[in-house]
């Protein structure tokens, strides 16, 4: 496959993915109780789905460097997702407000910096 098909599915699953998530936050931050898991669990399956695109795009045909960047990005904003949900699930949630907007930063971050990629549609 081309990298560019497969960066733009994985654009596409990650801007439905951002729009989970805020719902998510907005629902925690307005409501102060926890999203349905069933939203939890289709936030993360996107990511993972969009972020095994990329992987994929990057060992068999490569990426070029920004999307590559914004790969690494992504991955570490999928690990401070799961600091997030891990922290309210054990009610830790002392320092989840932190690690969510750091979270929301570098995914958002990472989501630019894809979709500004040099790639031939």
């Amino acid at each position: 496959m081309e990298p560019a098909r497969l960066i733009h599915a994985s654009l596409w699953l990650l801007a439905l993915a951002a729009t989970i998530g805020i719902v998510m936050a907005v629902m925690r931050f307005a409501t102060d109780k926890a999203a349905p898991v069933i939203l939890s669990k289709a936030h993360g399956f996107l990511n993972c789905s969009a972020l095994a695109l990329l992987i994929y795009a990057w060992a068999t045909v490569g990426l070029p460097k920004m999307a590559s960047i914004a790969l690494v990005m992504l991955l570490v904003a999928a690990s401070g997702g799961i600091a997030v949900g891990q922290s309210w699930r054990w009610k830790r949630s002392h320092h989840a407000e932190l690690v969510l907007f750091a979270h929301l930063s570098v995914a958002t971050a990472g989501f630019f910096l894809l979709l500004a990629a040099p790639v031939t549609w």
